[in-house]
This record gives C-alpha cells, structure tokens and sequence, in this order.
C-alpha cells in the first residue's frame, strides 16, 4: 500500500496538498510527489516558505497556467518558485499550479531541521486551497529535551507546560500534532488533516512511534509512520 493510500488521501479529490511540521517534510513530500507521477498525475512542487530546491526537477517561476501546463506536458513534473540569495527556492503562484497540474504538493512550513515544532504566530502559511494538510514530526525528537530537539521551543513549552529541559515523550508529540496551536494551526474545516510519524528506523523508534500513532488514532486523526534510507532522504534518488 503507498503513501497516498496509507494516509487515505485521494489524488483526484485531494489534489493540494500542505506539508507541516518537521523532520522530514521534504522527503515525504517528494514520496508523495513521485507517487502521483508514477500514477500517471502532472505534478508541482511549491512552497509558501524557503526550502532547498530538488537538483534533478526542472525549476521555473512561471504563473500562467497556459505555459505551466505546456511544460508539463514536457515534464511531468515541475517545481514552481526562484532562487533567493541562500540558493533556497521561494514559493509560486499556488492558484496558477493547481489551475496547470493535476496534484500540487506544498511546504508549508520550516523548522531549520529539528524533528518537531510548534509555530510561531506567522506559521505555518497554508494555501486557502489545500484540500489536505500532512503535519509530520521526526520520532529522534523521542527522549531528548525540548530546549534541544524542538523548533521554538519556547513555544513547545507553553503549549505542553513543560520547562525547557523536559524530555520529550510519546503523548507530547501527540498533543503537538493534534493541537490547534500546533499541528493543527490553521487548518481550515474543509480540509482534511492527517499526521507522519517520520524516522522510525530502528525498533525502540518504532515501538514509541507505535504510541504516538495509537492516541492521534484515537483522537480520529489518521496517522502512518515512515522512515527512509539515507540514499532516499530529501526524494533525491527518486527522479
């Protein structure tokens, strides 16, 4: 069963897709990417925020739907956005992607590559069209301290009312996923919302990342877990 699947999303119903949180965004949106390709879907990658942009993908800033999907025809796959000064890629015109190709996924959201966060008053930025946002949190985050393994920690703290030297525990990257504060924010009503518990690659991993999973399911939030090889992170073996 794939990604899509897992997470029970449908690529002609959902075709916006808003990624959050941390610890491997970026490749799960490239899994899902090469998914809705290998299914015969033109696919955009975007993002509201700054991400690294993927060597081997065809880059252009472009807003007319018209030329979007003319190279989409040629490619397949694009990613939509320009080159800042850092060499990080800056977001598109989310409203023309969707208008040219059949699944957009965007990132929506950074967290400086700490495996879990809660946003500040700015984040996360998701498109009004989303159909479904995915917030995904690392499960190396499991046992170390929040002043250490968290983005905005400060933030971690206030929501969980913990001090910054607390360890991490299963039921409090639940309560950081499922909150409204957290990886909930501005997730609007007619969007469905689902949960990646990213890097469980190795047993104890697994097992924690087992508890995480079983109170968002209880919460009613459908949550899968993932981890992928070193070869695969960032989606740079995929195309």
């Amino acid at each position: 069963m794939n990604l899509w699947e897992r997470l029970r999303l449908d690529m002609d119903r959902h075709r916006l897709l808003a990624l959050v949180g941390g610890g491997g965004k970026t490749t799960n949106m490239y899994a899902l990417a090469k998914e809705a390709r290998d299914a015969g879907k033109t696919v955009v990658v975007t993002t509201t925020t700054h991400i690294m942009p993927h060597p081997s993908l065809f880059l252009v800033d472009e807003s007319d739907p018209a030329r979007l999907r003319a190279l989409l025809k040629t490619y397949g796959i694009l990613t939509v956005g320009r080159l800042d000064r850092r060499d990080k890629m800056t977001g598109g015109d989310v409203a023309a992607c969707l208008a040219a190709a059949d699944v957009v996924l965007v990132e929506a959201d950074g967290a400086r590559l700490h495996p879990l966060k809660v946003p500040a008053d700015h984040e996360p930025v998701i498109p009004p069209e989303a159909d479904a946002v995915i917030a995904v949190a690392g499960m190396d985050s499991l046992g170390g301290k929040i002043g250490v393994v968290c983005h905005r920690p400060e933030k971690v703290c206030d929501l969980l009312d913990k001090p910054m030297d607390a360890l991490v525990g299963p039921a409090d990257v639940a309560a950081i996923l499922s909150s409204p504060r957290g990886g909930r924010k501005h997730v609007g009503e007619h969007m469905a919302f689902r949960c990646i518990l990213n890097k469980a690659d190795e047993p104890a991993r697994q097992a924690l990342a087992g508890e995480v999973a079983g109170i968002l399911k209880a919460g009613g939030i459908p949550t899968v877990v993932t981890c992928y090889t070193e070869e695969e992170q960032g989606g740079l073996c995929w195309f």
